[in-house]
């Protein structure tokens, strides 16, 4: 726990200090994701409704003539919700809430509709430990703080201000704590860029 805690603040001293000054954010997104497991005994069905704001770092990381590479941090709320109907065998909370900080690295063309890929790694608190599935036991993740990591393939939608993204999601304590079952969601985004 107190890894994560310093981690989480110099995450954000690192990203404070890189941010413009007038700290307006550069877009805001809307996400969809349904849980999805590999596992035949992970039976949940959990969605994730979540609200996403980046800020644009200051500068590019690397440039070519045809490929940019940029960082962004951002502010991530959603909610989870079980959708197990009222006679199946559940156990574990029906809803939680979520927070999380992220670091995002954006590879991207040069044109406007160049497709782009996000790769983050960052820090998560959620209000429930224990999270509702069908299954003799719910999914525990071993705590509150979690590390939340990012895979997302996405377009600029042309001249829009608009783009489109699908990925992955993945919460777990990286086994900092004796338990760590873990979370994975597959994502639709819808993002809006301020002009």
């Amino acid at each position: 726990m107190q890894k994560t805690l310093l981690f989480l603040m110099l995450l954000i001293a690192f990203f404070s200090a890189n941010l413009r000054a007038d700290w307006t954010p550069d877009r805001i997104n809307l996400a969809y994701g349904q849980f999805f497991s590999p596992l035949a005994n992970r039976q949940a069905e959990l969605d994730q409704y979540r609200l996403g704001i980046n800020w644009d770092l200051t500068q590019a990381l690397w440039a070519s003539s045809h490929l940019l590479l940029h960082s962004q941090v951002e502010l991530g709320f959603s909610q989870w919700r079980s959708t197990l109907s009222n006679d199946s065998w559940r156990f574990g909370a029906k809803k939680a809430r979520q927070i999380s900080l992220s670091p995002v690295l954006r590879l991207t063309g040069s044109h406007s509709t160049s497709p782009y890929l996000d790769m983050g790694l960052g820090v998560s608190y959620q209000s429930e430990t224990d999270l509702e599935q069908k299954h003799s036991s719910g999914i525990n993740m071993g705590g509150n703080w979690q590390f939340e990591i990012r895979l997302m393939l996405g377009i600029n939608l042309g001249a829009t201000p608009f783009s489109l993204s699908y990925g992955w999601l993945h919460y777990s304590n990286a086994n900092l704590a004796s338990i760590n079952e873990g979370l994975d969601f597959q994502t639709l985004q819808l993002t809006y860029r301020f002009p």
